[in-house]
């Protein structure tokens, strides 16, 4: 995708809320400091620039900037496994996302979600939308137990279900509503949703919300703050809740 022209000035709460190589490029020439990343069982270890870290979370933005005893640590734990982990920095230093298992995206979902990331989100999120997939059980089950209700991701996933499933989609993937495979019922009231918005959905000429434009889920807080990230993007439309 090409990007426009910024023809304004993006707000500083803003920069980090898309990736773009001109701030991973900044973020790291700004400081050489680095900061190994260790996955959670230990047997990954990888060294990122603290700076460019702190740049798209946050949550480490305070741990290493403030008065925390991370700010003097070398080393930190992160709930990912040796291969999110991977992902991960792969994502912060290339801004693409080379998963090939829905359960990564949703892994680094949950992760972008935890760490307050929301450049990271907006990526997996794109990941998912272009899928023509229904996203499957198991990983509906990862959403469900580790995001809010209020979650973007978990509304399109639900949308998704709303608009597009078909009772034969369970002959290959099931949804398993006992009580060992889904103990906190999580799955079944998410069907119960599903159904219910089946129920209750209206046809719309224009075509489904959840398919229309990745943007209707990228948390934008205002048509500015579109304008300053995805809206330097060449053909990528303004969510009609921001217009």
């Amino acid at each position: 995708m090409q990007t426009k022209t910024n023809s304004g000035s993006a707000s500083a709460d803003w920069t980090s809320h898309s990736w773009d190589p001109k701030k991973v490029c900044a973020a790291i020439t700004k400081s050489t400091k680095t900061i190994k990343l260790v996955s959670k069982t230990g047997e990954v270890t990888v060294s990122v620039h603290r700076e460019l870290l702190c740049f798209f979370s946050s949550y480490y933005r305070a741990a290493l900037k403030g008065n925390f005893s991370e700010a003097k640590t070398d080393s930190l734990i992160v709930d990912l496994s040796g291969k999110n982990l991977k992902d991960f920095v792969t994502w912060i230093y290339t801004g693409e996302i080379i998963t090939t298992d829905e359960t990564c995206d949703a892994r680094l979902y949950v992760f972008g979600d935890q760490v307050d990331s929301l450049a990271l989100r907006r990526s997996v999120l794109n990941e998912m939308h272009g899928k023509d997939a229904l996203v499957r059980y198991e990983v509906i089950e990862i959403l469900l137990s580790n995001l809010p209700e209020a979650s973007a991701l978990r509304k399109w996933t639900l949308a998704r279900y709303i608009n597009h499933w078909k009772p034969e989609d369970d002959e290959t993937d099931p949804c398993l509503l006992d009580t060992v495979n889904d103990p906190g019922y999580n799955l079944a009231n998410f069907v119960y949703q599903v159904l219910r918005g089946v129920v209750n959905r209206e046809e719309d000429d224009s075509g489904c919300y959840c398919c229309q434009n990745a943007c209707n889920y990228h948390e934008h807080e205002s048509k500015e703050e579109w304008e300053a990230t995805c809206g330097q993007i060449e053909d990528m439309e303004m969510p009609e809740d921001i217009e």
